[in-house]
């Protein structure tokens, strides 16, 4: 079973760049794109959770968190979510889009935040985290072979840096609503 270790070099646009390590992202066009992770989320798992530090300045731009099939188009102007194929949660408003509609979600997130996102396979739940804060249940119902997914459109040098467990998260599941959300 192949977990996601890093974003994938050999499929993204070509003005996403990638540092050795395969965890930072810098986006120098103003153009969306979107990468997403080597490997699938196992549904064996049973529980996937990655986080992203929003590193350059980005005011009031578009960055979006979230998950992608293989087939979602990582050049989609429109943003994860906008489709049938990916679901995200935008940065510049904190609305969570799904199957091509949007819901308010939570707080909006810039330079400096750390988002996460927990994909749940007992109960095809996703949640995200800011700065170590559980936000809720955001989408219900998930299903299929799913990438964790970053878009970016900025109109400065955007640079996020995902991790994928290789060092400690911001988010810990402390309270039993937490907890309750993990099973």
């Amino acid at each position: 079973m192949d977990l996601p270790t890093s974003w994938n070099l050999d499929d993204k646009p070509t003005h996403l760049n990638v540092d050795s390590s395969g965890l930072r992202v810098n986006q120098d066009s103003n153009q969306f794109g979107a990468i997403r992770a080597n490997h699938p989320i196992p549904p064996q798992c049973k529980l996937f959770y990655f986080e992203v530090d929003i590193i350059g300045e980005v005011k009031n731009e578009r960055i979006v968190i979230g998950l992608c099939e293989k087939s979602y188009n990582l050049n989609n102007t429109n943003g994860l979510g906008c489709d049938d194929r990916s679901w995200g949660y935008f940065g510049y408003n904190g609305t969570v889009w799904y199957s091509s509609n949007s819901r308010t979600y939570g707080p909006s997130f810039s330079t400096g935040d750390t988002i996460g996102c927990c994909l749940n396979f007992k109960n095809n739940t996703v949640f995200f985290t800011k700065n170590g804060i559980n936000l809720g249940i955001a989408i219900r119902n998930l299903k299929g072979t799913l990438y964790p997914c970053v878009g970016l459109h900025s109109k400065v040098e955007a640079t996020i840096e995902v991790n994928f467990g290789s060092r400690k998260f911001k988010y810990e599941a402390t309270t039993s609503n937490d907890m309750a959300n993990l099973h």
